[in-house]
């Protein structure tokens, strides 16, 4: 069974994750020249045989001062097999191969078994986080029915999380919910927009459009920014899995929720590059 210690060069002394194993075969020289590899060329290879030989080896490297370390990968015996009699003449000798795989997790192991290790962390917090209220909210194309329907379920969160409040207005909600100042202020804005869309023929422009569709962004994005942030925060990672180059765990992580959010939200492309900048920004700050 692979060790999942760290290995630990006997030359520099510094502890790694091996990049991978190399298998390297032994080579054997028969009597007339030629060069022959793995079990039929020790088996054809003239001089006295040992009772036991390396025929192939498990070959890594120290990333730091490069000294190469081998471990064995195949092994071949000479036993005594011994039949039902107990005649010594029925005892004979033959030759056992004994395989071993990798020594140590190499570092395509190790980044899968961290980025599982993330998800699982990423998951449960995604759970508690429920964004069951703003699913399939992007599908929508009409702006004013995006408006009123995203302030719906607005309140819908607000109720959720705010047990006592739920008998006020909706501006005093959001303002409970300590979000970044600007996105507070722009939803306090287009609550009041579709307050005077609802009540008079007050019509959306191309500024409030934009808005609404910023905002939608923006408060998605901080919910799951205030979940998230303590999990993939990159300098954190960095930190902690110290053994990995943290822009292969970064890019698994992004490629794991860029596929989530999109299945998530039904989103389009616009909207999946938007979630692209986002995990960027969250996972480098």
């Amino acid at each position: 069974m692979k060790r999942k210690e760290k290995l630990k060069c006997p030359v520099c002394t510094k502890k790694f994750i091996p990049r991978t194993f190399y298998p390297e075969e032994a080579m054997f020289s028969t009597s007339d020249g030629k060069k022959l590899s793995g079990f039929n060329g020790y088996i054809n290879s003239s001089g006295v045989k040992p009772v036991e030989v390396i025929l192939s080896s498990w070959i890594t490297y120290c990333p730091y001062c490069n000294y190469m370390l081998k471990f064995v990968k195949e092994i071949v015996k000479k036993e005594r097999i011994q039949s039902q009699s107990v005649l010594i003449k029925d005892i004979t000798k033959k030759y056992n191969n004994y395989y071993f795989g990798f020594p140590f997790e190499d570092y395509s192991q190790y980044l899968s078994s961290v980025t599982v290790e993330i998800k699982s962390k990423i998951e449960t917090s995604l759970i508690d986080l429920d964004l069951t209220t703003f699913e399939n909210i992007y599908e929508i194309k009409d702006t004013f029915k995006l408006l009123i329907k995203f302030y719906a379920n607005l309140e819908k969160y607000c109720n959720s999380q705010l047990h006592e409040e739920t008998d006020r207005n909706l501006a005093h909600k959001i303002k409970l919910l300590k979000l970044p100042k600007d996105l507070e202020q722009i939803l306090l804005e287009l609550n009041e927009i579709r307050n005077k869309s609802i009540n008079s023929d007050y019509e959306l422009s191309e500024e409030d459009k934009t808005k609404v569709k910023g905002a939608i962004n923006g408060f998605i994005f901080s919910l799951i920014e205030k979940h998230l942030k303590p999990i993939i925060d990159g300098k954190k990672l960095k930190t902690k899995y110290q053994y990995l180059d943290i822009r292969d765990l970064i890019a698994e992580i992004k490629i794991y929720l860029k596929n989530y959010f999109s299945i998530k939200f039904k989103t389009g492309r616009t909207a999946d590059n938007e979630i692209i900048s986002f995990l960027e920004q969250i996972m480098i700050n």
